[in-house]
């Protein structure tokens, strides 16, 4: 069988662009010798004409890499002279830079003295089960859902399968690092971020905000932590793709990207929730107000902005703020998985982030719905049971507090703004339905009487 371009694009995903890329050189040496002569960048068509930007792309001497099942636009390698070329052909509507994402700067986890077995391999050596602090100042060990049902996307390193506090549901990968079917997380990162939010409830080491939620590692981010925003996007299209309700990214880029925001913008009205990590680019306290240090994508209005606090109900030093925080978690010195079946103590807003995902699995399976939907409405519920900690800006709603949360009579009974309003209308059209069978009734009544 021969495989369409849109296929094969599909197929090979960027996780191996790379060998793309590769091939390419080889067959033009002179003109990729260094990764100076060609830059990555997405290429958006003009008036929706998506299949012609490969012949454009591969008219200029570069070589188309992804494209994606939600998003009209593609990434492609060209050479950098050849850029205002691609610009100014009438068939591209702009050009725009790929640029990188990491993780939030400053991550450095340490091996738990007190959790770590003397037999990693061996699950029975694991010590028992305890909930971080952080999972008891939320309070999501007193509450009686647990996520069950609720899918979420861990957008990060990847995710250890084998460690003995973990179940992974499945996953994709996304970088250069393996793969598109190895999402093994062999940074620490990812594995650390879905214990957090997820870790089973299963008498071992430690257990996550929602334990029976469905985590998937999206592997976006390569062995040494570092992925570009393409990375990113991909794991967002593959989360909408397969209806996975929530959209973790522990994850931050400096630069602001018109094509990312698109990639939002459409997964926030497809019904997902996505939430993110603030950053650790610090701050001067939790009045400064008129600081803006967080990063990309986390500013973006449709995302739920995590900032991040200590033990002692502090805003950590570490933490970003800026206008779009929406809530603070527990993110100091906060015990989760690790790989090689380990357990680890980390800090950072990417540790924070998790909290608030587990609590809006809590929430999510909660709702009437199932799968993507009712992202406004969980957020909602997420900011206003919200615990006042700070009393500054930096905590933007405040705690993220599951017990609240899932005690909120809208988080049961599917209610929201938006579904009073629906409410408001069939109770309008029941009334006008009542008047019309009153008006049928008298007519009928009025001719039995003419010929009775």
């Amino acid at each position: 069988m021969t495989l369409s371009r849109r296929q094969l694009l599909q197929g090979v995903g960027v996780g191996v662009s790379a060998g793309l890329i590769g091939l390419s050189g080889s067959a033009s040496a002179s003109a990729s010798s260094s990764a100076s002569a060609t830059r990555r960048v997405f290429v958006h068509p003009r008036d929706g004409l998506l299949g012609e930007l490969f012949g454009v792309v591969e008219a200029i001497g570069g070589t188309p890499l992804l494209e994606y099942d939600n998003f009209e636009f593609v990434v492609a390698e060209v050479p950098s002279n050849s850029l205002d070329e691609l610009r100014g052909d009438r068939r591209v509507s702009f050009v725009e830079e790929d640029d990188e994402t990491e993780i939030p700067s400053d991550w450095s986890p340490s091996l738990s003295d007190i959790l770590n077995p003397p037999d990693g391999s061996d699950c029975s050596t694991h010590p028992d089960q305890r909930p971080s602090w952080g999972v008891e100042r939320i309070g999501a060990n007193e509450v009686d859902p647990d996520g069950s049902g609720v899918d979420v996307g861990i957008l990060d390193t990847g995710i250890a399968s084998d460690h003995c506090s973990l179940s992974v549901a499945g996953g994709r990968n996304f970088t250069s690092d393996g793969v598109s079917t190895d999402y093994e997380d062999r940074h620490g990162h990812g594995t650390h971020v879905a214990g957090v939010a997820g870790a089973s409830d299963n008498d071992l080491g430690v257990v996550g905000v929602a334990p029976e939620a469905n985590l998937y590692a999206v592997k976006v981010l390569g062995d040494d932590g570092s992925g570009r925003y393409s990375e990113l996007i991909a794991g967002i299209d593959w989360c909408m793709s397969n209806d996975i309700e929530l959209i973790s990214m522990s994850l931050g880029g400096e630069e602001s990207s018109s094509t990312l925001d698109d990639a939002i913008d459409a997964a926030h009205s497809a019904g997902h929730l996505l939430l993110c990590a603030a950053g650790n680019e610090g701050n001067n306290g939790g009045d400064s107000c008129d600081e803006e240090t967080m990063t990309h994508p986390a500013m973006h209005d449709d995302v739920v902005a995590v900032t991040a606090m200590n033990e002692n109900d502090t805003l950590a030093s570490y933490s970003s703020v800026g206008s779009a925080v929406d809530l603070l978690a527990p993110g100091t010195d906060v015990n989760s998985t690790t790989v090689d079946n380990q357990y680890a103590q980390a800090s950072g807003t990417s540790v924070a982030c998790p909290f608030v995902t587990g609590v809006a699995a809590l929430v999510w399976e909660t709702r009437e719905e199932s799968g993507p939907g009712p992202n406004e409405s969980v957020r909602e519920i997420l900011a206003e049971s919200a615990e006042e900690v700070l009393g500054t800006c930096a905590e933007g709603d405040g705690l993220v507090d599951a017990r609240a949360a899932v005690g909120d009579e809208r988080a049961t009974d599917g209610g929201s703004q938006d579904t009073d309003r629906a409410g408001g209308f069939f109770d309008g059209l029941r009334s006008v339905v009542e008047r019309l069978a009153d008006l049928l009734a008298s007519f009928f009544d009025w001719l039995r009487r003419l010929f009775s």
